[in-house]
C-alpha cells in the first residue's frame, strides 16, 4: 500500500499514493463503485503506469457513494475531496497528469477536472456512467465500453461516437466489468488488450505526443 492521504472531511475517503521520487507525471486512478484498486483492470492500470516511472494516486470514496447517486450534488462532494487529495500530491510541477477512471469513477473525474483544470490532463475513461458523456465530450479522451453494460447502455455508446476528439474502443459482449459471460479466456484476452492500451497511453508523453 502506498503513502494513505486522507480527506479532511470525510474518513472513508481517502487516496493511496506511490511516488516514484523523480517522476514527471501523475497518474490519478478513480474507481467504480464495487471494483476497487484490487480488481484486474485497475490493478494493472496501477502497475502500468508505474512502469512507465509515473507517481500514482489511487483514490477511494467506495464507501460514501452508491449506484443512485449517479448524477446527484453527492458526486461533486467527492470530486471536491480527491481535488484537494490530488492537491495534497502536487507538491512537485508535474508537466502532465492523467486520469483513469472506472464506472461512477468516471462522473468523478469529470467533476474534478473542472474544478482541477484539465489544461495538463488527459483521460482514460473505463465502462463510464450515462452522466460522464458530458465531460467526455468536453475533455475527449480515450473511452472504453462493453456492448452489453446494463449501466452504459448501446444508445450512450452511440452519443459518445459522435463526439470529435474522442476515441472508443469497444469490447464485443462485454458487461460493465469488461467481462463475457462463461468466457474465461476470452476475458483474459480482453483485459491483455486493455492492459496494451494502458501501455500506450502512458507512453503518449514520452514519445512527445502530450
Amino acid at each position: 500500500m502506498g503513502n494513505i492521504i486522507k480527506s479532511v472531511k470525510f474518513e472513508e475517503i481517502y487516496g493511496e499514493f506511490y511516488s516514484e521520487g523523480d517522476a514527471k507525471s501523475l497518474v490519478v486512478i478513480f474507481p467504480g463503485l464495487k471494483y476497487g484498486h484490487d480488481k484486474p483492470l485497475l490493478y494493472y492500470a496501477r502497475k502500468a503506469a508505474q512502469m512507465s516511472g509515473k507517481d500514482v494516486l489511487c483514490l477511494n470514496y467506495d464507501k460514501k457513494l452508491d449506484w443512485d447517486d449517479i448524477g446527484k450534488e453527492i458526486i461533486g462532494v467527492v470530486a471536491d475531496e480527491c481535488y484537494n487529495i490530488i492537491g495534497n500530491c502536487m507538491k512537485r510541477n508535474y508537466e502532465c497528469i492523467y486520469f483513469l477512471s472506472k464506472s461512477i469513477g468516471t462522473e468523478v473525474s469529470g467533476r474534478t477536472a473542472e474544478k482541477l483544470g484539465a489544461s495538463k490532463v488527459k483521460f482514460f475513461y473505463l465502462t463510464p456512467t450515462y452522466t460522464a458523456i458530458k465531460y467526455i465530450e468536453k475533455f475527449k479522451g480515450l473511452v472504453i465500453a462493453g456492448t452489453k453494460d446494463s449501466i452504459f447502455e448501446n444508445k450512450y455508446i452511440e452519443e459518445v461516437k459522435k463526439i470529435n476528439g474522442s476515441k472508443l474502443m469497444l469490447i464485443e459482449g462485454g458487461n460493465h466489468s469488461l467481462e463475457v459471460k462463461e468466457e474465461v479466456i476470452h476475458d483474459i484476452d480482453v483485459l491483455k488488450a486493455v492492459v496494451n492500451k494502458y501501455i500506450d497511453f502512458f507512453e503518449e508523453e514520452q514519445n512527445g505526443e502530450v
